[in-house]
């Protein structure tokens, strides 16, 4: 346990030192609030001046009001400076999770709902600015605070010692109060993480609760997951509720004690009733200092929490983009799996699996659901490594090739056809690397027969698909895909049950596209549809993650069990849509 808090003290400052904040800001303006304490504890000494009979010294009157200007721009430059630090160190946060997330490595990504990577992003960098400000601030009281107390001394140093122990019990409450605010404030973190995470999966699916009447248990679901939140919100406000008193106690201890202990003092003939008035002035440092350790402690621990999450995701690994070798020409070069094995934690998916896809043919892999297509798709494109065994394409192991170079030779278009915000030019020439001219764009739509849909939008290309391209319908999404793979023109095309979510006038029309995209690629298909995949040069049939055959159409129906069994299935479905 002790380890584990260690441990997190130590990824809460690394992270504090890699964030890239913008140090330059925070120590001027640690320097202008600085200069302006340091005029601030001049003050009480023209103002017991002031009490003694100076106030008819033009020379100390001229001098406190200068000093009062002076304390007043200093202390505006400093609220400058430290009012413009936040959103820049929230934003170099931000650019530095965003950018690891884009680099992590799927099998790092997998493990993390994209909603709570979401917090990670918008929520949790609030809070490291908000230590490094209360850095400054602690460096400030520290600097007040022994200024306070050696001055004092040199007035009466009895009265001096006596507020000594203020500081340790200061220090206690804040220990105290820290460790409560910590705690709650982790409940409240994960809480809104809930929250969030429940809504972003919710609202894009509004229409499954519709169709399914599920309002009313929606409904139940949120109001129980905010009462969550609330009851989160409500610990820490009671943990704050019993801070506040706690801390501005020291305030009538450090009074109390000024006042009761100096009157004494004043009977003895041993302080003046302007020093009493001038430690008074010098007592409110040593009081609004020594809160700031608790403040600051109490936001350290909140900042803990956050960083923790924060950290999880800098220190995954990345995804290492260059390595020794170049992509070699595909067209000619065949892509193989030598005994390959691949697991999602303790599931095996595929146990040494060898197999061979030509270069330049169609190559199909079919299979029950569930056998590992899929995987193999991803292995291909190496969002994931191998456990076991490697891929090989001519006579270079796909591990030595840079992972970019790797990826740009690939391109997909799969059941889901994803796309982004944006208009219809951005989702067709997304993954480019260079300009790309309306014309290249124009002939890709009109290859992937999406010329037509989309000169009847009013705007053309420049119509926004919406979110996920959800004003589009599912075969104009699957056009705008192709249409991408075209304007791609990668030498491997990987088609994903491309044609499986058609209707059949769509799915006819779109594998016409895909027909004149495969042409002159290497083509590899993961397809239900035997009807698909039969015309392929090459059928490989995976079951239970390993090669149960492969050879042509006809070969298989002849010598595979497992595919003679699947082709039947097609078989019945065919005959049975004939006399629906």
């Amino acid at each position: 346990m002790e380890e584990t808090k260690q441990h997190g003290w130590k990824e809460f400052f690394t992270l504090i030192f890699k964030s890239k904040l913008p140090w330059h800001l925070y120590i001027i303006g640690t320097l202008v609030a600085a200069a302006s304490t340091t005029v601030a504890l001049i003050m009480p000494k023209y103002i017991q001046g002031i009490f003694e009979g100076d106030i008819f010294n033009n020379e100390v009157v001229r001098n406190y009001i200068l000093l009062g200007v002076l304390a007043n721009i200093l202390v505006a430059l400093s609220a400058l400076f430290f009012s413009i630090t936040p959103p820049i160190a929230m934003r170099n946060v931000q650019k530095t999770v965003w950018s690891k997330i884009m680099n992590m490595k799927m099998k790092d990504y997998s493990k993390q709902p994209s909603q709570q990577l979401i917090s990670r992003i918008t929520d949790d960098p609030v809070y490291i600015d908000s230590v490094v400000a209360g850095m400054k601030t602690v460096l400030t009281s520290t600097y007040s605070l022994v200024g306070s107390y050696g001055i004092m001394y040199t007035m009466n140093a009895k009265l001096t010692f006596a507020l000594l122990p203020v500081i340790p019990y200061i220090l206690i409450v804040s220990a105290i109060v820290g460790h409560y605010t910590q705690k709650t404030q982790m409940g409240v973190q994960t809480q809104y993480s809930g929250v969030t995470a429940f809504f972003a999966e919710r609202l894009p699916r509004i229409r499954l609760v519709k169709s399914f009447n599920k309002e009313d248990e929606e409904i139940r679901l949120g109001k129980e997951i905010l009462i969550g939140q609330y009851k989160a919100e409500k610990k820490r406000i009671t943990v704050d509720l019993f801070a506040e008193p706690l801390m501005q106690s020291v305030r009538a201890i450090i009074v109390g004690t000024v006042l009761l202990y100096g009157s004494y003092l004043v009977t003895k003939g041993e302080l003046k009733v302007s020093q009493v008035i001038s430690f008074y002035l010098y007592a409110q440092f040593i009081h609004m200092n020594v809160l700031q350790y608790g403040l600051f402690w109490q936001t350290t621990k909140q900042a803990k929490g956050a960083s923790e999450k924060i950290s999880s995701i800098l220190n995954s690994e990345s995804e290492r983009m260059k390595r020794e070798e170049l992509m070699p020409a595909t067209d000619k070069q065949d892509l193989k799996f030598e005994n390959v094995s691949f697991s999602y934690g303790e599931r095996n998916i595929l146990s040494h699996l060898n197999m061979t896809i030509p270069a330049g043919k169609v190559t199909a892999i079919v299979g029950p659901s569930g056998c590992g297509k899929s995987t193999i798709f991803k292995l291909i494109e190496r969002l994931y490594d191998p456990n076991v065994g490697r891929l090989v394409i001519g006579n270079s192991s796909a591990e030595k090739i840079h992972l970019d170079d790797w990826r740009r030779s690939i391109a997909t278009v799969s059941q889901s056809s994803p796309l982004i915000s944006g208009s219809i030019r951005d989702n067709i020439a997304y993954g480019l690397e260079r300009e790309v001219s309306d014309e290249e764009v124009r002939r890709a739509a009109e290859l992937a027969d999406a010329l037509e849909f989309i000169e009847e939008f009013p705007e053309g290309f420049d119509t926004e698909v919406g979110e996920f391209g959800s004003r589009l319908s599912g075969g104009q999404r699957q056009r705008i895909a192709i249409a991408r793979a075209f304007i791609l023109d990668a030498p491997i095309l990987l088609l994903d049950e491309a044609t499986s979510s058609l209707d059949a006038q769509s799915e006819s029309e779109i594998e016409k596209s895909l027909a004149l995209l495969m042409k002159g690629r290497t083509t590899i298909i993961i397809a239900h549809d035997m009807n698909f995949v039969k015309n392929a040069d090459k059928i490989i049939v995976i079951d239970a993650g390993t090669v149960s055959g492969s050879g042509t159409h006809d070969e298989l129906i002849r010598s595979n069990k497992l595919y003679k069994i699947l082709a039947a299935i097609q078989l019945s479905k065919d005959e049975k849509m004939i006399f629906t």
